[in-house]
């Protein structure tokens, strides 16, 4: 014998098997994320990567058949397409930006109407730099979203849309010239061209799921939350040849940031903003009347956004609150306000409202009256007659 006296003493006769890393975690795991019959084999594989289990796609994608055929749910065939080049393809961080709506309809939340998603991305990394859910796709809500990303990252040296009237506002021409942003549209006719729209696939197969099953504006706002992180965490199909080991849109994207903007200097361009503390009762005093915001938020600073005929509360990029409001000769002071419209978010007060609001009448928009002249001593027999101006009145006469 070739071993000798070596091969005398026992030695286990148990099969020899090398390590699988598709354990049963692994299936679990699978198994779970398949309940969105969306989710693709390289979308699933970025999931488990997130979760620390590491499959290739292809592993995943036989799992996912193996799940079928025992009865797993499947998603509708998708028709094949050839790919075309991008017209917008950037170099660089932060060399194009792409923006749009996209319509929310299959939703629980009984209100009849869609719900919209706006977003920007940075089309280098493949980013989402702000997104939110709105019960509306007017120039507002387009603004609020474009600010809390030119606030955050900077601003690009290119936003791409499509030719929708809310892109091709004069507001909005007149912040990307003041800002230096190259302002352009895609062709009539071919969105394809944005890039964002790549982005609205991996949406419909991540989260519509979930958005099907929200009943309330908090649900859906949650789970766009969910969504927006895990979108920026996890690996994505455009880097999957890199070899700086950075797979995730945020990973790409880094510290790099667009042309800073002054937070000051962007109040002056988003004239459409005034800024407002929520008082103890949940409201915002606003040109001379008191407007119910939440409650929850007592102490926060919330934004007003007058556009047309619509007031919206909004904080954070969410919306609080909606009034229409009728503006007075001036253009600026508020005649009438009405039709408040409020919308649930995870900041709700813990305290209830003691009467039920059906069973009392209750003014969430009142009129004030202005405030008073006081008299302040500014030397000897000498008085200056001063009035308390609101916050905005300060800042435009800075401005001035």
């Amino acid at each position: 014998m070739a071993e000798d006296f070596a091969g005398l003493a026992d030695r286990s006769r148990a099969p020899h098997h090398r390590a699988h890393k598709v354990d049963l975690r692994a299936m679990a795991a699978i198994r779970r994320l398949q309940a969105n019959p969306e989710l693709g084999e390289f979308r699933i594989h970025a999931a488990l990567e997130q979760m620390g289990i590491h499959l290739r796609p292809r592993t995943c994608g036989r799992i996912l058949a193996l799940h079928r055929a025992l009865g797993a749910p499947r998603s509708a065939a998708s028709m094949p397409h050839d790919p075309q080049p991008m017209p917008f393809a950037a170099q660089r961080r932060h060399q194009y930006w792409s923006v749009d709506v996209r319509s929310i309809e299959d939703h629980q939340l009984g209100t009849g109407k869609p719900a919209y998603v706006i977003s920007v991305l940075e089309n280098f990394s493949r980013a989402i730099l702000a997104s939110a859910i709105s019960p509306r796709q007017d120039l507002t809500a387009f603004l609020i979203v474009l600010r809390a990303a030119i606030e955050t990252h900077g601003a690009p040296e290119v936003l791409v849309s499509d030719s929708g009237s809310i892109f091709k506002a004069n507001q909005a021409r007149a912040i990307s010239a003041a800002l230096g942003i190259q302002k352009t549209a895609i062709d009539q006719g071919q969105p394809w061209q944005n890039d964002i729209e790549t982005h609205f696939n991996v949406m419909r197969r991540m989260a519509d799921h979930d958005y099907a099953k929200a009943t309330t504006w908090a649900e859906l706002q949650v789970t766009h939350e969910r969504f927006f992180h895990n979108y920026n965490h996890q690996a994505h199909f455009a880097h999957r040849d890199r070899t700086d080991d950075r797979r995730s849109p945020a990973t790409v994207l880094g510290w790099v940031q667009g042309a800073w903007c002054e937070p000051a200097d962007l109040d002056h361009l988003f004239r459409l903003r005034s800024i407002r503390s929520i008082t103890a009762g949940g409201s915002i005093r606003f040109r001379h009347w008191r407007l119910y915001a939440e409650r929850g938020l007592v102490g926060a600073r919330a934004a007003v956004w007058v556009s047309g005929e619509t007031l919206t509360l909004e904080y954070e990029t969410e919306t609080l609150a909606h009034y229409w409001v009728a503006l007075e000769a001036n253009g600026r002071g508020l005649q009438e306000v009405n039709e408040p419209r409020f919308f649930a978010t995870d900041h709700g007060s813990p305290q209830p409202f003691l009467p039920v609001l059906d069973e009392v009448e209750w003014m969430p928009a009142q009129r004030l009256p202005p405030y008073r002249a006081r008299s302040v001593h500014a030397g000897a027999g000498r008085q200056e007659h001063l009035f308390d101006l609101e916050e905005d009145d300060f800042t435009a006469s800075a401005a001035h």
